[in-house]
């Protein structure tokens, strides 16, 4: 039998072994993952010297700021990432169900790979009356912040409580951006008021206690209404320290970190001022080791780019330029030069945190996150070997700078394949817009809790 196309030569990778296979594709999906040498195609891809991943899995975007959904699908597929789950934010004012229409119908008809949803909500009390309807439109996942209170953007005790206990009675997952938001204010009226160099003092506006204590408490208001909580983009050793204690009794919490928390510390980025803004703050050498510690100990469920690129430049007012920088492109070879070539992590746990485990955790599997026939035909040639260097100038995001601008990293990206058609071919892109498809999900923590 003659399949359409066949990757030859690759190890396979996959989260508990590595294969040295050759994977074959039919009508978009994987037909077979077979022995070197025993398929044959009508097209072939050589992938002799790399390894065969699944698509990733990118389960925290943003793109609503300089990346419209196409244009982060895109520079998405430049990393490997097939799949994309976009934070659909309904701001104080915007019905949710509204607001997931419109992300769903433009992602449908303009962007290049299939993508998933998650409700951001910023009213809470009034918006969580929609997460019924939401679970029936196919997405099970819902934010809140218990920082922004300024902004009217922050989730009270009482609110989160009401969402949290709708989810969880439905069965899905609350994703909470877990710091002490009033503290944090407070803190930065002290600063303001003292007329403070806020570049150099901002690791006083998102402390590290401020983010184990907004863990600690999201937790556990889970656990008073039997939600699951999922706690994206941790950034502290605080924050590593409250999550391993919380595992350690059973509590039902997943975690996630982010490239620029394990890539970079505030002492390189200060001098870029702005550009170097997210949140929470990318801390000191001393929580990336401790990030690093607990990626190696299997803390972490899963990575997420949290992927916001905003239109700021170095000699902006650093008080008022947006939180935010790109991240999808650069995740997995940031990830990979320091962890794998570092021998903090393995290859294979490389896959499990930024494909497999995403698709458990989001429902998604089997047709995501693992090459096995019947799955979807999302696959990446990644070259172990190749040497690059990150820079604005090679990214395909609508922004301008590179949080990682200079780095030097072992290991691209090649080739990568979504439903089965070439996507990325080198630095070429092959996409077709409003191929995409919205995927629903069933968002649960995979422990059953």
């Amino acid at each position: 039998m003659s399949h359409e196309l066949v990757i030859t030569g690759g190890r396979v990778l996959y989260p508990e072994k590595t294969l040295r296979a050759d994977v074959a594709v039919d009508r978009g999906r994987i037909a077979a993952v077979q022995p070197p040498g025993s398929l044959k195609g009508k097209r072939e891809i050589d992938a002799s010297g790399c390894y065969v991943l699944p698509g990733l899995i990118d389960p925290h975007t943003h793109p609503v700021y300089m990346d419209t959904i196409a244009d982060l699908s895109r520079t998405a597929a430049f990393g490997g990432v097939t799949t994309v789950v976009h934070y659909a934010y309904a701001r104080p004012g915007d019905s949710l169900i509204q607001k997931l229409r419109e992300y769903k119908k433009e992602g449908e008809g303009t962007a290049f790979t299939d993508f998933a949803l998650h409700g951001g909500l910023f009213e809470t009390l009034k918006q969580a009356d929609e997460i019924p309807e939401a679970f029936e439109m196919g997405v099970t996942s819902f934010k809140v912040f218990m920082a922004y209170a300024k902004l009217g953007w922050m989730t009270d005790d009482y609110a989160m409580a009401k969402v949290m206990d709708v989810v969880g009675r439905l069965g899905g997952l609350v994703a909470v951006h877990a710091e002490t938001g009033l503290a944090i204010d407070y803190i930065m009226d002290k600063l303001l008021a003292e007329k403070a160099d806020f570049a150099r003092r901002f690791l006083e506006t998102s402390p590290d206690i401020a983010e184990a204590e907004g863990i600690f408490r999201a937790v556990h208001v889970g656990r008073l209404m039997g939600c699951p909580v999922y706690i994206p983009h941790v950034s502290s050793e605080e924050g590593v320290r409250i999550i391993r204690f919380m595992k350690s009794q059973g509590y039902p919490v997943l975690a996630e970190t982010c490239p620029q928390y394990l890539g970079l510390t505030w002492d390189e980025l200060k001098s870029r001022g702005p550009l170097g803004k997210v949140g929470p703050s990318i801390k000191t050498e001393r929580d990336q080791s401790a990030l690093w510690e607990a990626v190696r100990e299997g803390v972490f469920d899963t990575f997420g780019s949290d992927h916001a690129p905003k239109d700021k430049k170095v000699d902006d007012d650093f008080f008022e330029a947006p939180y935010g920088s790109p991240e999808v492109e650069t995740m997995l070879p940031v990830i990979w030069d320091r962890g794998v070539n570092a021998g903090i992590i393995t290859p294979n746990e490389v896959v499990g945190l930024l494909a497999e485990n995403s698709a458990r955790i989001l429902g998604l599997l089997p047709r995501k996150g693992r090459v096995e026939p019947g799955a979807d035909a999302d696959l990446v040639v990644f070259d172990p070997a190749e040497s690059w260097t990150i820079s604005a100038s090679n990214q395909h995001t609508n922004a301008r700078y590179s949080l990682f601008e200079g780095r030097e990293v072992l290991g691209r990206v090649r080739k990568v394949l979504s439903a089965g058609e070439l996507l990325v071919d080198g630095m070429d892109f092959l996409g077709k817009a409003g191929t995409a498809r919205f995927l629903p999900t069933r968002a649960r923590h995979p422990g059953g809790a």
